[in-house]
């Protein structure tokens, strides 16, 4: 089985009114993650499978299983029998997958590719870009270990966020930008690109295959949709390293958001716990965890809310947040004293 990932309608990049401020630029990363091309996890999660199927391979099936089930319950997801091991991680693990050591790379990269900042709490600007180009070469010289064609895995939105964010360094370091990087930064085709390098259209004066860093700028000075880098004047952030960068011991969740703003926690069940799903497909779950993998699982999340006067009316999800389990239990808290 396969997880359902949620229905991604919006680009991250292509917000017309996007901040300039780091700071508010920061803020609007960390509430839009999960709403792009930002599941990088679940990338990781196929090379971990396809790792898995080699050893069976070396090993066979049997002691293949017993290893990986351990690692997967190591991880903190919980395996019956051995040989369901890729199936639970392929459930469970896409909505966190990104607080993984690797994960985490990623996460910070997407923040740079799609908005320009650094996740580091570096106070000069020569070592966030130290910080940013070591970050790159990681998730570069990882991805170049993985046989991607022979496993039959998509490199997807990790092969994406890699690719852009080599694109956006090229242009903050003044070296040369290849047509695909510059096409997504700009919001066209490549070929519109490759159009602007040569012949009647030509615009830039390509170098080796790609645009100089300084052509590319100027030209994406006129796209609305480009956010410039702001990371070497930022501040300094400390909380970028820290409480606001992913704590292995501190759990994270992707839960649903109604239009209104209100969010599934813990606090929405009621005395038989918690109800999901449309009127007259609805079901009902002991645990709050179960009933978020289900909205997870689902193609359109429903759940079921108190309200102040005692009834329960239905929430409907329109986009999907990344947050701590300590904030869903003071909303489930603030919640309870409204009631």
């Amino acid at each position: 089985m396969t997880a359902v990932l949620p229905d991604i309608t919006e680009i991250a990049m292509a917000t017309d009114d996007a901040p300039t401020d780091a700071e508010m630029l920061r803020e609007q990363f960390h509430s839009q993650y999960g709403n792009g091309y930002d599941f990088e996890g679940s990338t990781l999660i196929d090379i971990v499978v396809g790792a898995g199927q080699l050893l069976t391979d070396i090993v066979g099936p049997e002691n293949a299983n017993v290893g990986m089930a351990a690692l997967v319950r190591q991880l903190g997801y919980r395996v019956e029998a051995p040989e369901d091991w890729a199936e639970v991680l392929k459930d469970d693990a896409f909505g966190d997958a990104f607080s993984w050591k690797l994960g985490a790379t990623f996460h910070n990269l997407n923040a740079y590719a799609y908005y320009g900042i650094a996740l580091t709490g570096a106070s000069a600007a020569q070592d966030r870009e130290a910080y940013l180009k070591g970050e790159i070469a990681l998730a570069g010289a990882f991805m170049d270990k993985v046989p991607f064609a022979a496993w039959e895995i998509d490199p997807a939105d990790a092969g994406r966020t890699l690719r852009l964010a080599r694109g956006r360094f090229a242009l903050d370091t003044g070296d040369l930008i290849e047509p695909w990087a510059l096409a997504e930064f700009g919001g066209v085709s490549e070929r519109r690109i490759r159009n602007m390098m040569a012949g009647g259209e030509r615009v830039f004066e390509p170098k080796d295959g790609g645009v100089p860093a300084a052509q590319a700028l100027d030209w994406l000075k006129q796209r609305k949709q480009f956010r410039p880098s702001t990371w070497r004047d930022q501040n300094t952030f400390e909380d970028l390293a820290t409480a606001d960068r992913f704590e292995l011991d501190e759990e994270m969740l992707f839960v649903p958001v109604a239009a209104d703003g209100s969010t599934f926690h813990p606090g929405v069940g009621g005395e038989d716990g918690y109800t999901t799903g449309p009127t007259g497909k609805e079901t009902t779950w002991p645990s709050f965890e179960e009933a978020l993998t289900a909205l997870q699982r689902s193609a359109e999340p429903i759940w079921r809310r108190p309200t102040p006067r005692g009834l329960r009316t239905q929430a409907r999800g329109v986009r999907w947040e990344r947050t701590t389990r300590t904030a869903l239990d003071r909303m489930a808290a603030e919640a309870a004293a409204r009631i």
